[in-house]
């Protein structure tokens, strides 16, 4: 049974349906918030803040492995990432959405996996997002007449600081489509996690590849982004509905532990089993 996680701003949850707060800790510490658990159009959905209820969580600062954690703890199964980008091409235009399907990860101050101890994974993120979750996003994007990108190359900066020009020009000159602070590690946490994945971008402005972009108009992107999370809320309202009709039972991302992890679990430490016992609930018990 497929179970959705929602993860994004805190305005994204102004949704009207009857809730219930979750307090969940996990091996690596608390997640971003409580998690908001809904009942929406007779799904369960469970919602959490990356940056905490009142956004006060700054990128470095967010505990990405707590909170893949904590949504797998409760049953999440898939997620859909909602978070503002910046534009790197004159074709993307603040306003539009972007359907992200790779990522070049240029953050390094942040724990990026659940296996640094006695138990080593190396899972594949040559693919790193749900091929069925970016389907139902692009399709629900046309039903509903948005302007969207598809084919996205995300490259995530360390931040909370905005790229100098050079830095800017350096990405828009190597290809990259949207830069932003927040999708890794989460995508290849998702994945160790063996939870399907898909990342959507809101475009809130151009990122400073051109000189005449220079002078970020911050008020004005916050303007953006209001408007960007109403559409938002109707698209999360549309993929509910409908997302496990592009679901693969056989999917290989909910099962990719078996053919990623190359140590012996036999010899691991009672701790580390103990830290990954969520992360690792499904592989173990298909052993036994």
């Amino acid at each position: 049974m497929s179970s959705l996680g929602i993860i994004g701003g805190s305005g994204l949850y102004d949704l009207e349906c009857e809730s219930t707060n979750l307090k969940i800790e996990t091996s690596w510490g608390s997640p971003s918030s409580e998690i908001i658990k809904c009942e929406i159009n007779n799904k369960q959905v469970f919602f959490l803040p990356r940056h905490g209820e009142h956004h006060l969580i700054n990128p470095t600062s967010i505990n990405y492995r707590a909170n893949i954690d904590a949504l797998k703890q409760v049953g999440v199964t898939d997620i859909i990432s909602i978070s503002a980008v910046g534009s790197l091409s004159d074709k993307i235009l603040p306003g539009s959405f972007a359907i992200i399907n790779q990522y070049i990860d240029k953050t390094y101050k942040r724990e990026n996996t659940f296996f640094d101890k006695d138990i080593i994974a190396h899972v594949s993120m040559a693919i790193p997002n749900s091929v069925g979750l970016e389907s139902c996003a692009r399709d629900i994007m046309s039903k509903l007449n948005y302007d969207y990108h598809t084919n996205i190359k995300y490259v995530a900066i360390e931040g909370p600081q905005l790229s100098s020009h050079a830095e800017s020009k350096y990405y828009h000159d190597a290809g990259f489509d949207v830069i932003g602070m927040t999708n890794m590690p989460e995508a290849k946490l998702a994945r160790e996690a063996e939870i399907r994945y898909q990342s959507i971008g809101m475009v809130t402005d151009f990122d400073c590849f051109k000189e005449d972009l220079c002078n970020t108009d911050i008020p004005k992107i916050i303007e953006v982004m209001k408007v960007m999370t109403k559409n938002a809320q109707i698209f999360i309202n549309e993929f509910i509905d409908v997302y496990e009709q592009y679901n693969k039972q056989d999917d290989e991302i909910s099962r990719c532990l078996d053919t990623s992890i190359i140590s012996n679990i036999d010899v691991a430490s009672d701790e580390t089993k103990k830290q990954l016992k969520y992360i690792l609930r499904r592989y173990l018990a298909n052993r036994n």
